[in-house]
């Protein structure tokens, strides 16, 4: 253990989410989770606003790191109890240190951290404010961790901007991506996905949930089938967990006249595999801090077409910013995905500038060693909120 962070040997640190299972915030937090217990020495367990368990506590089991759930719901009938419920759980643990992810975890943290009896709460704000405003228990919450990690300049800018945080109390680091090896190769993702070896894939990695934009993606891939020239038809992939939005996707595939272009896999084990089988990568989205899914997809060296939104603007950097396209413009998108699928010299060029980029900037070492060393400096100020 390295003598800067001999500060956390034996602390108990709870990373708090708000279900168990896996999503962008999550799997940096597990990364985050492992490094301080393996490297620093914390005693580290993991807490999911949920009850139920799911692919973050198995991954947990893997790495040999606790992990318990809370039953809880966040509705106004129920908000209370779950409160006071989760408030208990995370007091008999007695952690020294917690760290939360997301919105409703944020708040439960932030309001309860004395109670739960912790030295330090910092609030991990993983977007640009999406859902959240500037009622009374959220500006009365914002004002109670000791510090802010951010992974955007745009959500480090929301909290300025809408709650008068002082930029100083808000870290921005950037998210760690971890070079991982694919389960199966590209032959075996285009078998199982029926994918021709001549057609062309794009993809999009998200949990399918109304926070994202899958919807102007569908539209825009029905433009580039309509409007593109191609020696054999291409193939649209939404990947990731089925969160409510399925169904009216798959409603609108077939209203537009392109169900058969498009697939939709469910949750993805192997995103380095899936990744290395497809020539694009689109995310769609209408908030996000610095999407992991497009940081896993430059690392494979793929080009990114995403919504011009400044966390992704942040991610893909100047090479990769003209084939952003505005919020919900389902043309601009289709125009862009064109103009890569079918200049394959311009999209590899674009695809090794993207891996150049995370090699420089998004480091899954300075991820980690980053948020332990504002971890351990916090601790050592004891500051108040």
């Amino acid at each position: 253990m390295a003598d800067i962070f001999r500060e956390l040997q034996g602390k108990k640190i709870a990373l708090v989410f708000g279900n168990l299972e896996l999503g962008g915030a999550e799997r940096q937090g597990l990364l985050l989770a492992d490094y301080l217990q393996k490297v620093c020495g914390a005693q580290v367990q993991v807490v999911g606003l949920s009850s139920s368990p799911g692919r973050l506590s198995d991954l947990c089991d893997e790495l040999g790191i606790k992990w318990s759930g809370v039953p809880f719901h966040w509705g106004l009938r129920r908000r209370l109890q779950s409160f006071s419920r989760a408030v208990r759980a995370l007091s008999a643990i007695g952690p020294d240190i917690l760290i939360s992810y997301t919105r409703v975890p944020n708040m439960v943290c932030a309001l309860g951290w004395r109670r739960i009896g912790a030295k330090l709460c910092i609030w991990n704000q993983a977007d640009e404010g999406l859902l959240m405003n500037r009622m009374p228990h959220y500006l009365f919450a914002v004002a109670q961790p000791h510090c802010f990690i951010s992974n955007s300049s745009g959500g480090r800018d929301f909290l300025v901007r809408e709650y008068g945080k002082s930029p100083d109390q808000i870290h921005v680091i950037y998210n760690g991506i971890a070079a991982a090896a694919p389960q199966r190769d590209k032959a075996a993702w285009r078998e199982e996905l029926r994918i021709g070896e001549q057609s062309l894939a794009v993809c999009m990695i998200a949990n399918l949930s109304a926070y994202k934009d899958h919807g102007t993606l569908v539209r825009a891939w029905k433009e580039v089938l309509d409007r593109g020239s191609f020696t054999a038809p291409p193939v649209l992939i939404l990947g990731g967990r089925f969160d409510g939005e399925e169904k009216g996707l798959l409603r609108l595939a077939g209203e537009l006249g392109i169900a058969g272009a498009v697939r939709m896999p469910g949750r993805i084990a192997d995103v380095p595999g899936l990744l290395g089988a497809v020539d694009l990568f689109a995310y769609s989205s209408k908030s996000e801090g610095v999407p992991n899914a497009v940081l896993e997809a430059m690392a494979a060296g793929l080009a990114v077409v995403g919504s011009d939104i400044p966390g992704i603007r942040e991610a893909v950097g100047a090479d990769g910013s003209a084939y952003l396209a505005g919020v919900g413009d389902s043309g601009k998108m289709a125009e862009k995905i064109l103009a890569l699928l079918q200049d394959k010299e311009l999209r590899d060029g674009i695809g090794r500038s993207m891996k150049r980029r995370i090699e420089d900037r998004f480091s899954l070492d300075t991820m980690c060693r980053t948020s332990a060393e504002l971890i351990c400096a916090s601790l050592q100020r004891g500051a108040k909120p």
